[in-house]
């Protein structure tokens, strides 16, 4: 039987002590889905499971969840139970309270590159089965506060950033954005692009959140504001405009009072709130602490997850259990398809054929969808070639706005991290929504 292994999220989870060490963290919640047979199905029921944090090449291990009496094989004597439901798991790694499952060492995250390897027994014939590929662990809370720091040094508690609810916290630094894989003419040549923290929607906003804040705006200064639509409350909203997308982050700011970010002056003192106006990078209030888009330099940062160099967040090839999109395998070497409209689009009417969001997934940042189910608005007019620099904020004049990510109407080519798509800003289709990002520490 063949076991499909979808990459899974992982997430360290700090002490809460006053201060931290900076080389213990006590867990990592690991989040994994997981298919069988062929063709593959989610798989449902009691399944046994072993772990192992090693190396690049597994030729080192660093720490596995039991006794290992054979190091040859590098496989740990006894395994972990655990419910799967629907294909997806968790678990709660170095938690011994777990039968079978050791404490994590420190000395694990001494390491500058560390993988989790899973092997699985669906408790058929098939007996315990390594899933590849390793899974990377992504540069998340810990590893920003607490990577450069030297064994035993502590950290005040009021220093470690804890991401809003639904929120993830993407780190500063530089990347490479842009194509260095396809030759996309609109993102060439790649560019050195330093962005500042912030903080992300881990989900694009769905229908249901959408509303919460449309039905506050309309009694609250927001006359003109889109209803949106959605194919169910836990599907990404779509059908709303650049201008209602813009309009939508001022008063989700408001109603949990928040200072809006978005103005139809350059004193920014007129906060925007109706109308279709094509707001100005001066009429933004950067610093603020309210919700607004992401520029698109913010964008395929997050994306990109901490990888460099690949086509998409996950790496080189793409398949419809990683992202919702249209299968066109005969058209790109890199789709694996299948071909036609996602499956996962068909749950419940197949127009639009979005999905619920974090169907798949996370990328190495803890964000879902950043390839396909719908394009994304960014804040910038969309200019070519763009700019790199520290946080890019697009052109200064325009008519178009930058969309990204791909969706499940088009293709595998429109789900790089790197293609850049525009639409008018007073566009609005069942392809296309957004998320929305926080300046870091609000």
């Amino acid at each position: 039987m063949k076991i499909t292994r979808f990459a899974g999220a992982l997430a360290l989870l700090l002490l809460t002590n006053a201060t931290l060490r900076a080389q213990v963290p006590q867990f990592l919640n690991y989040q994994g889905r997981i298919a069988v047979g062929t063709p593959a199905v989610n798989f449902d029921g009691p399944g046994s499971f072993k772990f192992a944090l090693v190396n690049t090449d597994a030729s080192t291990v660093y720490w596995s969840n039991a006794p290992d009496t054979t190091p040859a094989d590098g496989v740990p004597d006894a395994a972990v139970s655990l419910t799967v439901t629907k294909g997806l798991y968790s678990v709660l790694l170095g938690d011994t309270t777990l039968p079978n499952m050791t404490a994590l060492p420190a000395t694990v995250f001494a390491n500058p590159d560390v993988r989790l390897r899973v092997w699985f027994d669906d408790g058929t014939a098939n007996g315990s089965q390594l899933l590849t590929p390793d899974q990377r662990i992504a540069a998340v809370g810990y590893a920003m506060m607490a990577g450069a720091l030297a064994p035993g040094v502590t950290i005040p508690a009021s220093a470690v950033a804890t991401p809003p609810p639904g929120m993830a916290l993407i780190p500063a630094g530089a990347f490479t954005m842009g194509d260095s894989v396809d030759g996309l003419s609109s993102s060439t040549p790649t560019v050195s692009t330093t962005v500042s923290a912030f903080y992300m929607d881990v989900n694009e906003v769905t229908l249901s959140q959408w509303q919460s804040v449309y039905y506050w705006a309309l009694e609250n200064g927001y006359p003109d504001l889109q209803a949106g639509s959605g194919k169910g409350p836990n599907h990404p909203v779509q059908t709303v405009s650049w201008y209602a997308c813009v309009k939508w982050c001022n008063a989700r700011s408001e109603q949990v009072g928040k200072t809006p970010v978005y103005y139809t002056d350059d004193a920014q003192t007129a906060i925007y709130k109706t109308g279709n106006v094509n707001v100005t990078n001066a009429q933004v209030k950067w610093t603020t602490n309210g919700y607004r888009l992401p520029t698109e330099a913010e964008w395929e940062k997050a994306a990109r997850g901490g990888l460099s160099g690949q086509r998409f967040p996950w790496g080189m090839k793409i398949n419809q259990n990683l992202a919702n999109y249209y299968g066109l395998t005969d058209s790109y070497s890199y789709d694996l398809g299948p071909n036609d409209y996602n499956a996962i689009g068909s749950v419940g009417g197949t127009s639009p054929a979005t999905s619920p969001v974090g169907s798949f997934a996370v990328n190495g940042y803890g964000l879902y969808d950043m390839a396909g189910n719908v394009f994304e608005w960014c804040w910038d007019r969309y200019g070519t070639p763009f700019a790199g620099g520290t946080d890019p904020r697009g052109a200064s004049a325009g008519s178009y706005r930058v969309i990204r990510g791909g969706s499940w109407y088009f293709g595998a080519n429109y789900c790089r991290s790197a293609i850049r798509g525009s639409l008018l800003p007073d566009f609005a289709s069942n392809y296309s929504g957004f998320r929305a990002v926080l300046a870091p520490g609000q």
